[in-house]
């Protein structure tokens, strides 16, 4: 839920987002063409490496095809049959013409091909072991078990004995080891380090090898003794003509590839690491990459982009409007391109404009207001306080009492000069604490012992604290009409200042008649009012408007109706 609520709060995500699901199918089939290329790659090089391992064998079963051809065009020969059949009717000379004869035959044989170590014509009727190479000497026992040598297992009767290749053709030509020695026969050995050779050139590096196994898969011929690579890999080859695998050996992977030749009877293996065969593929990982860091460094530069030219102006713009809902309209915001956010701009600090012009013109008119009400509750000297002060000071001159006479008609004439002075709006705290006290000194003398009136000390460090004028004294004012004339006694009036982390705390509190709950609500009602031009204006409205007006809508006044007192509650918030 907490993403959800997140795409739905976040343009940029969701424009980062949604250029990544764009951009997802797009990198997936770069993905899938490059795996596509690359598998296509790999089984090119094993069908290459395959028809390179078919094509060696091919030329191996030509070249015994072909040694073949000529041991058995050599067994018809004229030499070899006068030397096998006619020995009584030769003499040494001439047997020795047709021996020559016949070695220069078979010298012509083993020249024919690279592969041949050596060929031999073994004739028991002479005695005689002729090969192509070396000296013509007699037969002895192990020749005339060579001669003997016979496998019918495979077309091309390969015969591997004591680490050593033969192809092996008597006459005559029916001959079968259970029946008497064959009159003469051709034996070709071929040459194992040629065929080593040739098998090294399938080896790609040093890691990598060739070897042949027999119809029994038995090593046959290797280029390098046998290893551990070739004992592995000749264990997982099964009877399949062809195939090929991995194995991973000594934390190496390897790839193996075997072809057998029916006709030679032989299966011919190749091993290599996988990184070397297929290392002409690293160029296409690097363009793979290249392609993914494409990729990434696009989105970057696509967010970065959005950043730029959409997240950094809109958040521009929010901050602009959060500084707004505080309450600062003294700022501009610019943007250095004539796009759609440079008319939205332009259209924000146009109403910034007019916001200022009409705050400006909405607050010279509460001023107005507030200077009009004031002068009227200036004007407003209530009657019964002026017919108070008047007998009052008739009964001290009656009585004789001048000193007081004095000091009261001083007190009288500060309350009015105070009242009638409107050469400013503010006054100091201590003058306006000072004004009220003295029109409790004035009620005082009116209502004699009835009411007790104390005064706590005003904090020096808020003595000089500019207040809105007439705020505190007409809430005496009023708490000695509404809640202390009645009473005949014990009457009390606590006035007390209480400092705040941020301002003061005034409280008038009186002991007289409670408010009803009505006259409480009604009071409430106006002092938090949000529009107070529907309601009309009372003196204690007055003073919380312009006490608010100057300190803020956290200061104001505050009724409380408590079980002794009646508590008015003056708060100024003067900030830090």
């Amino acid at each position: 839920m907490r993403i959800f609520a997140f795409w739905r709060k976040s343009i940029l995500i969701r424009l980062i987002l949604t250029f990544l699901i764009i951009m997802a199918p797009l990198y997936a089939i770069g993905i899938n063409m490059y795996m596509w290329g690359l598998n296509a790659i790999k089984e090119e090089i094993s069908n290459s490496k395959a028809a390179q391992m078919s094509y060696y064998l091919d030329k191996i079963s030509k070249e015994i095809q072909g040694m073949k051809l000529v041991q058995s065009d050599t067994l018809y020969n004229d030499d070899i049959n006068l030397l096998a059949n006619n020995v009584p009717f030769m003499n040494a000379y001439e047997r020795g013409y047709y021996m020559i004869k016949l070695q220069q035959r078979l010298s012509a044989i083993k020249n024919g091909s690279v592969y041949i170590e050596n060929v031999t014509a073994y004739i028991p009727s002479i005695q005689r072991a002729i090969p192509a190479e070396g000296s013509i000497g007699e037969m002895q026992p192990s020749d005339l078990e060579r001669m003997q040598l016979f496998d019918d297992s495979t077309p091309s009767q390969l015969i591997y004995q004591d680490n050593h290749l033969f192809l092996n053709a008597f006459f005559p030509p029916n001959y079968s080891t259970s029946g008497s020695p064959p009159l003469y026969s051709v034996l070709v050995k071929l040459s194992l380090p040629q065929l080593k050779a040739s098998l090294g050139s399938l080896n790609a590096d040093k890691d990598s090898g060739s070897f042949l196994l027999d119809s029994g898969k038995r090593l046959l011929l290797s280029k390098t003794q046998a290893t551990l690579a070739e004992e592995r890999i000749r264990s997982l080859i099964d009877d399949r003509e062809s195939g090929s695998g991995t194995v991973e050996i000594a934390g190496k992977s390897y790839l193996y590839i075997f072809d057998t030749s029916p006709y030679l009877g032989v299966t011919l293996v190749s091993y290599l690491p996988e990184d070397a065969f297929f290392a002409g593929l690293d160029k296409h990982k690097i363009w793979f990459w290249i392609l993914t860091t494409a990729v990434m460094l696009i989105a970057v530069l696509f967010s970065l982009a959005i950043i730029r030219f959409l997240r950094s102006p809109l958040r521009k713009l929010l901050d602009g409007f959060r500084r707004l809902e505080t309450g600062d309209l003294d700022f501009t915001i610019g943007h250095p391109f004539e796009d759609e956010f440079g008319v939205l701009y332009h259209r924000f600090n146009s109403m910034l404009v007019r916001l200022r012009s009409l705050i400006d013109q909405n607050y010279r008119q509460t001023i107005m207001v507030q200077r009009a009400e004031l002068k009227q509750l200036q004007a407003q000297i209530n009657p019964h306080f002026l017919y108070n002060s008047f007998f009052l000071l008739y009964t001290m001159t009656r009585r004789g009492k001048y000193e007081e006479l004095m000091k009261f008609q001083l007190q009288l004439g500060e309350y009015f000069q105070f009242l009638s002075r409107n050469a400013s709006d503010e006054v100091t705290l201590e003058r306006e604490v000072n004004h009220a006290k003295v029109y409790c000194d004035i009620q005082e003398k009116r209502f004699s012992n009835r009411i007790r009136v104390e005064f706590g000390e005003l904090p020096t460090e808020y003595a000089g604290l500019a207040v809105p004028r007439l705020i505190l004294q007409p809430i005496i004012e009023n708490a000695f009409e509404h809640g202390l004339e009645k009473m005949e006694e014990n009457g009390v009036l606590h006035v007390q200042f209480i400092p705040e982390p941020r301002g003061i705390r005034i409280e008038v509190a009186n002991n007289g008649e409670p408010m009803s709950e009505e006259a409480l609500l009604s009071v409430t009602d106006e002092a938090t009012a949000a529009d107070f031009g529907q309601k009309e204006t009372t003196g204690m409205l007055n003073i919380h408007q312009r006490i608010r007006l100057r300190f803020g809508e956290r200061s104001g006044i505050r009724i409380v109706n408590g079980p002794d007192f009646v508590v008015v509650a003056i708060r100024l918030e003067v900030g830090e």
